[in-house]
């Protein structure tokens, strides 16, 4: 049986004043029906930029896939019309973004939001679409969901408008979730609520989940495989327990070493030193080098 979803090769580039510029690079994933796949590394390695492409959102005309081939289903997502990918966008594919405030219309409720989803994907009539809205809010653990239909984003708590984001996302019971930082602006309890919340729908519903982060503890409780990417490209990818136990690529071993530890007692964390290089910065070879302490000529 094929994945679900098989990204090979994928290169994309933006556009600026000096021409194009590539910020990803021969990325290549898969992901198998039901699974979750964690994608993490540092801010500015291209995760929302892959997440972006694989959903057909990229800012165009500054933004372009220039090779490379998303298959989804079986189906090659650049082939296909924008029509086509606007239908699959919403039903067999969703998105989780990572600021709500930014992705909720502000002037319409909650109610109008989701039910405009619900009716763009499935021929329903109004008020049964409001009453599966109501049901998909309190599965998602909102308190009072009938009143909640009639509130408007900025009358809801962070965590709650990302709950309104997840049951957006997932009411038409989707094949594939791209979650990207669903966790980031939240506190600790909250993302704890919030990456439950995905494990427990998930597992009723049977979604494939490709969780975009920067944190590797929510990969350990979340993830069954993690791809760590670095500069555009995937570094190393393994199973969860494998890779905390053993990682390879000395960026993944910077990783690791930066995370405190409770069972060891430092006078300073870890860090590696320097910043992911911009797209105009990459050199031959690795573009881990100029960070690597293991690098030579």
């Amino acid at each position: 049986m094929p994945s679900l979803l098989e990204v090979e090769d994928l290169a994309v580039a933006f556009r600026d004043e000096a021409g194009p510029v590539p910020v990803l690079d021969g990325v290549g994933l898969t992901l198998e029906a039901g699974a979750t796949l964690g994608l993490v590394g540092e801010s500015g390695c291209g995760k929302s930029v892959t997440a972006l492409a694989l959903m057909g959102l990229l800012p165009r005309p500054q933004a372009r896939v220039t090779a490379g081939r998303i298959r989804f289903e079986g189906r090659d997502l650049l082939a296909l019309p924008e029509r086509e990918l606007r239908a699959l966008r919403g039903s067999r594919m969703a998105m989780i973004f990572q600021e709500p405030m930014t992705s909720l219309n502000p002037v319409l409720s909650i109610g109008e939001q989701l039910v405009e989803v619900i009716r763009y994907h499935r021929a329903m009539p109004a008020r049964a679409a409001r009453e599966l809205a109501r049901e998909t809010l309190a599965r998602v653990r909102i308190p009072e969901p009938a009143r909640r239909l009639d509130q408007y984003p900025h009358e809801l708590s962070g965590g709650m408008r990302q709950r309104v984001m997840i049951a957006m996302a997932l009411v038409n019971r989707p094949a594939l979730l791209v979650a990207d930082e669903p966790t980031t602006a939240l506190d600790v309890t909250i993302q704890a609520q919030i990456l439950e919340l995905i494990r427990t729908l998930q597992a009723e519903t049977g979604t494939a989940v490709l969780l975009i982060t920067h944190d590797l503890g929510v990969v350990a409780e979340t993830a069954r495989e993690v791809a760590v990417m670095y500069a555009g490209r995937i570094v190393e990818r393994a199973p969860v327990l494998d890779l905390f136990e053993d990682p390879q690529h000395p960026y993944t071993i910077g990783l690791m070493g930066s995370i405190p530890r409770l069972d060891e007692r430092r006078d300073r964390l870890s860090v590696i030193p320097g910043s992911v290089p911009g797209p105009r910065a990459w050199g031959p070879g690795c573009r881990f080098a100029g960070r690597c302490p293991l690098a030579d000529a």
